[in-house]
């Protein structure tokens, strides 16, 4: 018998948008999974209330008792905070399963229908969840993808701490999943045209910026033109990494 899966918040974040207005404002997509006897909240998150969540999960017909694992798709505070609310609930995250105080090795065929495989590249402890359902393979990634929509390079992924691995965790993730549910946003259908094309990838030009590249990965100002380093274009030139004696760019001479 399959399981079931549902989102139970609609997460957003303005992240990619900081530069333009101002604070930060985010929630994770906070979803339910019911299979067999397990009942399982993924990344329960920051909650303007946590309210939301509770009257959330009732109109499933349950209560914040009836979830017996919470699982975090990786390390970053925004999909994590309200672990708390379930304190009978295992905890299940890269390192393991946390039960109270004793931790243990997850497998990857944590149960008939889900596995959890590691997809790091957003952050070192991204893990994701291949849930099978009667609609066909629903991953449950966390900031793999943010949104459908974005970010549609790695690269733009301003908190990506190895994009290059991200790149390939996309690629893992698509390779699997018929539906995905991203970090900050709605269920999608998995499509290969998420993921950008061959010949944009990490290793081609660092000369060639690109074209989605909005914000500095580094301080997330608006990269305005002239703004960017040419040898690192995903940073501004107050940024750049280059030291005084490059040959490409002179951004270590007008820093400000």
């Amino acid at each position: 018998m399959s399981a079931k899966v549902k989102v139970l918040v609609e997460g957003y974040t303005n992240a990619d948008l900081v530069g333009e207005t101002g604070a930060e404002k985010s929630c994770p997509t906070i979803t339910l999974i019911k299979d067999g006897d397990i009942v399982m909240v993924v990344d329960p998150g920051v909650l303007e209330n946590q309210n939301i969540l509770i009257d959330a999960l009732a109109r499933e017909g349950l209560g914040v008792k009836d979830v017996d694992v919470v699982c975090i798709t990786h390390s970053h505070i925004d999909h994590y905070r309200n672990v708390g609310m379930f304190p009978d609930a295992k905890v299940l995250e890269f390192f393991g399963v946390w039960e109270k105080n004793t931790v243990s090795e997850w497998t990857e065929r944590f149960s008939s229908n889900i596995q959890i495989v590691a997809t790091p590249g957003h952050n070192d402890t991204d893990i994701t969840l291949f849930v099978t359902t009667e609609e066909g393979v629903v991953a449950i990634c966390g900031d793999v993808f943010w949104r459908e929509d974005y970010p549609t390079d790695p690269r733009d992924d301003m908190f990506a701490s190895k994009p290059d691995q991200l790149k390939q965790s996309r690629k893992e993730v698509l390779k699997i999943a018929d539906w995905i549910i991203p970090g900050h946003g709605p269920m999608f259908r998995a499509k290969p045209a998420v993921l950008p094309e061959e010949d944009n990838s990490l290793d081609a030009d660092l000369k060639t910026p690109s074209k989605d590249a909005q914000f500095c990965k580094k301080c997330r100002r608006l990269l305005k033109k002239g703004d960017k380093c040419l040898c690192r274009p995903w940073l501004c030139y107050r940024c750049c990494e280059c030291g005084m004696d490059c040959d490409n760019c002179s951004c270590s001479h007008h820093k400000k």
